[in-house]
């Protein structure tokens, strides 16, 4: 049983599904487990309708695999039916990761946990078909924010070289990840970006996706994920921090960072983790108490890489005229 992490993203899915394959290359009877929502932005990808979004009641896997889960709660209520006879390998790149497994396989240094599985499925002498490489390409385009993020290294690209001279197509595979959205999508981003605030002179941006623009948009909470790339493209800013309404006493976070601010030490502030520049959290509590919370850590992280004192939470300047978040 292969399992990936809740809000699964391309690299979760990709690794998931590329090393399925090559397990059913040799023999083997294997589920893959992605708790919903499933993400349908993806439902593209080769082996997706293959997806469950909880273990069948038969299964009694003596293997099971965690792929870019930093730890085993990010996987979902279906980790309670891993038997207790079964050996759990933990494949992962995040520096935050709680060491969970019986084996664990854990590279920081990996662009993706994508780059990690072609290097496992060498070791094994596993072929990489054309699915697999696009699956795995996947992987390593979007975890690299289409390769532009500072995590693509020179193994990365020769990585994402090979597996398109092994059948992965990067134009289609880009126009599938980034150019095919619905229309929904679009409307909320207009929404969340439209509420943004800027503080701290321009270092911290930050903004939100409350449940009434989801209402307003007629779009699911999964649609919000590129609206924290937009946000940490805008020149100057050190941080941005996208808030998430799940429900009235659960808020989660993403962050990203450059320069000294590290976006997993102010997460793990909170119980959250991921990496240097990328970083996310679940907040036990309403929006409006999280958001308070959030932005006095974000300050004072600004303000001691920039040796000042933070500014009082609630200054803010309010970029565009946008209606005023729900």
């Amino acid at each position: 049983m292969i399992f990936g992490h809740k809000d699964a993203d391309g690299d979760t899915l990709g690794c998931s599904l590329a090393f399925a394959e090559a397990l059913r290359t040799k023999g083997k009877q294997v589920w893959v487990v992605i708790p919903p929502p499933l993400p349908m932005m993806y439902e593209w990808l080769p082996g997706f309708d293959q997806v469950s979004d909880r273990p069948p009641p038969n299964a009694d896997p003596a293997l099971v695999l965690f792929f870019d889960a930093g730890n085993m709660e990010r996987s979902g209520s279906g980790v309670r039916h891993i038997a207790t006879h079964a050996t759990i390998v933990n494949i992962d790149h995040h520096l935050s990761n709680t060491r969970f497994g019986d084996i664990n396989i854990i590279d920081p240094d990996a662009s993706a946990v994508g780059e990690m599985v072609i290097a496992m499925l060498d070791a094994y002498g596993c072929p990489i078909t054309a699915t697999m490489a696009t699956n795995l390409y996947t992987s390593l385009m979007t975890d690299t924010g289409g390769f532009r993020h500072e995590n693509t290294t020179p193994d990365c690209l020769e990585a994402a070289a090979r597996l398109a001279r092994l059948g992965a197509d990067p134009g289609q595979i880009a126009t599938m990840v980034y150019k095919s959205r619905p229309l929904t999508t679009l409307r909320l981003s207009a929404l969340s970006l439209a509420a943004m605030h800027v503080e701290a002179d321009g270092k911290l941006v930050w903004s939100r996706v409350t449940r009434g623009m989801l209402r307003d948009a007629e779009a699911e909470m999964s649609e919000s994920e590129g609206i924290i790339d937009t946000l940490n493209s805008i020149a100057g800013m050190e941080m941005a921090i996208l808030f998430k309404e799940v429900s009235p006493a659960l808020t989660k976070i993403s962050v990203r960072s450059r320069g000294g601010i590290d976006a997993a030490a102010l997460t793990a502030e909170f119980g959250g983790g991921g990496h240097l520049r990328a970083a996310g959290a679940e907040i036990e509590a309403p929006m409006d108490q999280a958001v308070k919370m959030v932005l006095t850590k974000a300050l004072e992280a600004i303000a001691g890489t920039n040796g000042r004192q933070p500014p009082s939470v609630g200054r803010t300047s309010r970029a565009g005229r946008g209606p005023q978040p729900r």
